[in-house]
């Protein structure tokens, strides 16, 4: 049996003490913590591409193994579906010269692929209604975050159906919800990866944003769902709800792809592209507008000469 050496064992040792500190960071500091969360992949992807697989998947798991003695299930559960798989499928399909957009989206898969299995066991050899389970936390998750409006003067009346609204919404969408998540920590780590890797002569290519296209029958991904929300049923409406929600994701990516493509072409000042970016994320409806310029740049080629397609 081969002894790791010294340098492995203190790069598992520093890797495992990052993920677990970054993601301890998230599950105890409000708001602020989202950031250390959403990068706690990083660690064991950066080591994976600086040491080898067997290093990524052993600080994958030293965390987990830790998250199982100083937490509960769910937040072990947590960190698997947030990060932990990613952390270890992504940099291996990039080592085996995936490209980053392909490299996300079978990571995302091999992700949702493991969650309804471990789903399924939970059915079959348990009795264990995971749907229910995640929209019970849902319930509690939201009924904590509304009473913090009790004191802002707010009728009682509208508070508790605001609340009441809100579960319903994300009790339905909440598969959509984290198939995006997934996507969106998955490119986040991927493009701090990228820069770190160049630092230990292990680079790799990403094509850039701005390039980013959807293939042309992706869209119908978009049409059927759509028409299917007509249909009086409700398991039939949630089901292309939540296809549509991801969908426009992407083309709300490729509509981002427009507009950043423009800012190169017209050599738009940075101070400019920093207040587009502030109130992309204090206005929804502008992202609603990039996932419909995405939709119509299928027909109207914004970027001209046409971008070879990002696979």
């Amino acid at each position: 049996m081969k002894v790791p050496d010294k340098g492995v064992l203190l790069d598992i040792g520093k890797g495992s003490i990052a993920t677990i500190s970054l993601f301890v960071a998230y599950m105890i500091i409000p708001v602020v913590g989202l950031m250390p969360g959403v990068y706690a992949p990083l660690p064991a992807m950066y080591y994976t591409i600086k040491s080898g697989r067997g290093v990524g998947l052993t600080i994958m798991l030293i965390t987990v193994a830790l998250l199982v003695v100083i937490s509960n299930p769910m937040i072990t559960m947590l960190y698997l579906i947030q990060g932990g798989l990613i952390s270890v499928t992504l940099p291996h399909f990039l080592l085996k010269g995936y490209g980053g957009l392909r490299s996300i989206v079978t990571g995302v898969a091999i992700n949702i692929a493991c969650l309804l299995l471990i789903a399924l066991i939970a059915w079959q050899y348990y009795g264990q209604n995971v749907n229910q389970i995640v929209v019970k936390w849902i319930d509690t998750s939201i009924s904590e975050a509304t009473a913090m409006y009790d004191k802002s003067g707010l009728k009682k009346e509208d508070i508790l159906s605001l609340q009441q609204e809100t579960k319903q919404v994300i009790g339905r969408i909440y598969p959509s919800l984290a198939i995006v998540a997934m996507g969106v920590i998955a490119g986040l780590n991927l493009q701090a990866l990228r820069k770190l890797a160049a630092k230990v002569g292990r680079p790799f290519a990403l094509t850039d944003l701005n390039a980013f296209r959807n293939p042309e029958h992706f869209i119908w991904f978009v049409i059927i769902p759509g028409f299917a929300l007509l249909i009086n049923n409700a398991g039939v409406v949630t089901a292309a709800l939540n296809i549509l929600l991801v969908a426009l994701s992407l083309y709300f990516i490729q509509g981002l792809a427009v507009v950043l493509s423009m800012f190169d072409k017209f050599a738009v000042p940075r101070f400019i592209r920093v207040t587009f970016y502030v109130v992309l994320v204090l206005q929804p409806f502008l992202a609603a507008g990039l996932a419909a310029l995405g939709v119509f740049d299928l027909w109207g080629n914004f970027r001209v000469p046409r971008q070879r397609k990002n696979l």
